[in-house]
């Protein structure tokens, strides 16, 4: 069986275990070389076909890196202290939990689309369903918060729009830890630029934890045709946590 290792950083907390034959994606060593050039494809409808196994989209480590030139992260002092009281071991990616969106991996992703969903199906961890059959979020009261909320889909020329709402708020935006409320509110607009590259764009509105809303913007690249995701078990030999939680190597 080949799995995934996840390696210890001083930002990156993960645990797994890899093959020899899947070292060469471990981790930051991953590369979508020699992504194709030309325009974008697209569908019969005419819509960008967003098919294939992609790599990236906003910094693992530090989300802010993606914000405009010039900008800061407009936190609330009440929460950069939480934030600043943050150890390794609360990382939910050290104890295999979901990395929702605004948070990407290191690892590859595919886009799959069909008439009424989007489903982004993440080599690391599981999957996420987005409806793009019309629906509307449920009445903010029936909300249940969740790890990934509640999302819905459109297409606004040949960008995809994706909002989402309830979410909870037990995860971090990226490996350095910046923290958001269960006020969350995220936009994501994902537009295939050319045959190689999505442009991800982010609307980041979160009263409870920050003073104003912000954007971020980051890419993806496509990896190679014959790159497929591979299996990854998170939990399968995870000996980093015990060190996590403070036991002597």
């Amino acid at each position: 069986m080949t799995s995934r290792v996840t390696v210890i950083a001083l930002v990156a907390v993960l645990a797994a275990t890899v093959s020899v034959g899947a070292q060469t994606r471990l981790g930051g060593n991953i590369r979508a070389t020699n992504p194709p050039t030309g325009p974008a494809p697209r569908l019969p409808d005419g819509k960008p076909d967003m098919t294939g196994v992609w790599l990236g989209g906003l910094s693992v480590g530090d989300i802010s890196q993606n914000l405009p030139k010039g900008e800061a992260m407009p936190i609330r002092p009440e929460w950069k202290a939480k934030m600043d009281a943050h150890q390794a071991n609360d990382d939910p990616q050290a104890h295999c939990l979901p990395l929702p969106p605004p948070r990407f991996t290191p690892y590859p992703w595919r886009m799959v689309v069909t008439p009424t969903h989007v489903f982004f199906l993440y080599e690391m961890y599981d999957y996420r369903q987005v409806f793009t059959d019309g629906r509307k979020h449920p009445p903010a009261d029936e909300i249940d918060p969740t790890w990934k909320g509640h999302s819905v889909g459109r297409w606004e020329g040949d960008t995809l729009v994706i909002d989402t709402v309830g979410f909870n708020d037990k995860t971090w935006f990226d490996n350095k830890g910046w923290p958001h409320s269960d006020q969350l509110h995220l936009i994501e607009r994902y537009t295939r630029t050319d045959a190689g590259t999505m442009k991800v764009e982010m609307t980041i509105d979160d009263p409870g934890a920050y003073t104003k809303t912000f954007n971020v913007v980051g890419q993806a690249k496509l990896m190679p045709k014959d790159d497929e995701l591979i299996e990854y078990v998170c939990n399968e030999n995870n000996q980093d946590l015990p060190y996590l939680q403070g036991a002597k190597p």
